[in-house]
């Protein structure tokens, strides 16, 4: 894939894409909660190839899925603290946030520190844990996805009542 092309997916992913670090409730994790870094690409399935092209262009890694509560968008999606690391984030580095109004220099390094926060080890102590759990929180405020499933307060008490 030529890099006239990548730069044309790093604009498709300014305007299509998205990085969000996902919190999931899982009883068998330490503290009761995953938090699960993720890129998401959506298009109307009229586009697939595009989203097709992220999956080559990222290693054949990822899925392909329908939109959930939509038969007509797809997403590409790519999870993992490893594949961002490896795959996603030096794309973004090189195609996409230099050239960007969406993905700002200062929101682009608060999401590089948590995914390094993660990436340093499995295992955190629980005010460690809290620390950046509030760091996602505050991640890109005035973000028109920044609405949560569960508040801040909800995903504390679940951390709080979990059993060690």
């Amino acid at each position: 894939m030529d890099n006239k092309y990548k730069f044309w997916l790093g604009g498709f992913t300014e305007g299509e894409g998205s990085l969000s670090i996902s919190i999931v409730k899982f009883n068998k994790a330490p503290h009761g909660i995953l938090l699960q870094p993720e890129f998401n690409v959506a298009q109307h399935y009229n586009g697939i190839t595009i989203l097709k092209s992220f999956k080559v262009l990222f290693n054949n890694k990822g899925q392909l899925h329908k939109k959930s509560g939509s038969d007509k968008v797809w997403v590409y999606s790519l999870k993992g603290i490893k594949n961002l690391n490896e795959l996603i984030i030096p794309f973004f580095l090189s195609f996409v946030v230099p050239y960007s109004s969406k993905y700002c220099e200062k929101e682009f390094n608060k999401y590089l520190f948590i995914l390094n926060k993660l990436k340093e080890k499995s295992k955190y102590e629980k005010n460690e844990f809290i620390s950046i759990i509030k760091l996602i929180y505050n991640l890109n405020p005035q973000g028109k996805g920044n609405k949560r499933k569960r508040t801040l307060a909800e995903i504390l008490s679940i951390i709080e009542e979990k059993k060690y």
